[in-house]
């Protein structure tokens, strides 16, 4: 089993009320909600809480290339 990474995203992170709930978005994806009758809020799987920061988890075998031209053969980038 991979370990995970962490990845912040509580800045990205959007709150759509609904009538029994606060929806919560990344990037128009619900990945969970906050009940209004309820202290605890629910996270969708490969996303956490933690000390008032929401998380997406990420394996660490992912890779995130730092440029669209990582690895260009091509001579022109």
């Amino acid at each position: 089993m991979s370990d995970m990474n962490r990845i912040d995203v509580t800045n990205k992170v959007r709150g759509e009320v609904t009538e029994d709930c606060i929806v919560l978005t990344l990037n128009g994806q619900e990945i969970g909600q906050v009940p209004f009758n309820a202290a605890d809020c629910c996270m969708n799987a490969g996303y956490a809480i933690d000390q008032q920061r929401i998380f997406r988890m990420d394996t660490t075998d992912t890779v995130h290339r730092s440029s669209y031209v990582d690895g260009c053969d091509m001579g022109w980038c």
